[in-house]
């Protein structure tokens, strides 16, 4: 049996998952589909016919499946993953019979053979694909955001925080194994707590109160709760500096018109005075941002807004992503629609003028820019 879990938030991912998907049809294992991909574009793979779907809250049918022992109830998320076989592009499919496989006339031939062509460039090692160095610490599933562009959401399950005596313990059996780096992870971490009456910066103090070696990277923080708990997390960062490397606080456009059409709920004007303070007062904590460009409407003013914001700000890092419409988003219902030729353009002018280093897609379809920035 082969269960593959698919990605759906953006083109490149579900490309890969078709992928998996399909070159797993081809054993002789019974293939399972769940994941982001069924609820986000469920018509994309209901084409597969002789693979059984089954949605992510309903994964404990897998007990009936493999008759387990273990409910699969009582298995804890894995805080570490050690490896990930690369089913989207197996060391024993050569490159013309994938080809030959996938050759036919139609809408997806590009995209598929595309996916595949960045497989065989950028996997070396198709046996591992990926391996895990730091520990995960995930404080809360869902998010309490609407972001007009996102179709993740679709297929989250709905917000709730963990308990903070959880995480504690989580984290400290981490220490025990030995691990020194550590990523507090969410759907957005700045709302965590608010379902179970407490908050990021309460987190944060009771997790920093433990002894050790040790630093933490806090994943995505969503600006509009850096304003709403700023004083309080200014606080315990200060007090806590050298247990911190790095936060990533995605703002995703310089221009107030598009973060509205974006449904961000924030000013740019108000987080850039609050991350311009967070760099005074902790010059030794990495800031990163995400940055979206082509979003629906964004207008050469719009884009020069980010330009300068990021030329302000002097992230240590930017992550810079190009905008595409996903199946059931707000978005990709709106006007006036960005061409794809602009936005590689705007996409490739970040990667220049934030300095080093660029990633492009195979793909023809999305290129994807993590730009390192300053010196």
């Amino acid at each position: 049996m082969i269960v593959i879990y698919t990605c759906g938030g953006f083109s490149e991912f579900e490309e890969e998952s078709i992928l998996a998907i399909e070159n797993s049809l081809k054993t002789n294992a019974r293939v399972i589909i769940t994941g982001c991909l069924p609820k986000i574009n469920p018509a994309r793979i209901a084409i597969y016919e002789k693979a059984k779907i089954i949605p992510i809250e309903h994964l404990k049918q897998l007990d009936s499946l493999i008759n387990a022992k273990v409910p699969y109830s009582y298995g804890p998320d894995p805080p570490v993953v050690y490896g990930v076989n690369d089913l989207s592009a197996p060391p024993s499919d050569s490159f013309l019979q994938r080809f030959k496989n996938n050759f036919q006339f139609s809408s997806d031939f590009l995209k598929v053979s595309g996916a595949y062509l960045e497989k065989k460039v950028l996997h070396k090692r198709n046996d591992v694909e990926f391996v895990q160095e730091n520990y995960k610490l995930e404080i809360a599933r869902g998010c309490l955001g609407s972001c007009s562009y996102c179709a993740i959401k679709k297929a989250m399950e709905k917000f709730h925080s963990f308990p903070e005596e959880q995480i504690i313990d989580n984290f400290k059996s981490g220490l025990k194994e030995g691990y020194n780096d550590f990523a507090l992870i969410a759907g957005d971490i700045g709302c965590y707590g608010l379902d179970i009456d407490t908050n990021l910066p309460n987190l944060l103090k009771k997790l920093f109160a433990s002894e050790g070696n040790y630093k933490f990277t806090l994943i995505d923080l969503n600006p509009r709760w850096l304003k709403e708990y700023y004083s309080d997390l200014l606080s315990v960062l200060k007090a806590n500096a050298e247990k911190v490397s790095r936060i990533i606080i995605p703002i995703q456009s310089g221009s107030d018109r598009i973060l509205e059409l974006m449904n961000r709920n924030y000013k740019i004007d108000e987080v850039k005075r609050y991350l311009l303070d967070l760099q005074e007062n902790l010059p030794k904590i990495e800031l990163e941002t995400h940055i979206m460009v082509g979003f629906p409407g964004e207008t050469s003013e719009d884009f020069q807004k980010s330009r300068e914001l990021l030329r302000e700000l002097k992230f240590a890092f930017v992550h810079a992503y190009e905008y595409e419409d996903r199946p059931g988003t707000v978005a990709s219902k709106l006007p006036d629609k960005v061409t794809k030729d602009v936005i590689q353009e705007r996409s490739r002018t970040l990667a220049e003028e934030n300095n080093i280093y660029s990633q492009w897609s195979n793909d023809g379809l999305r290129v994807s820019a993590s730009v390192k920035s300053g010196n």
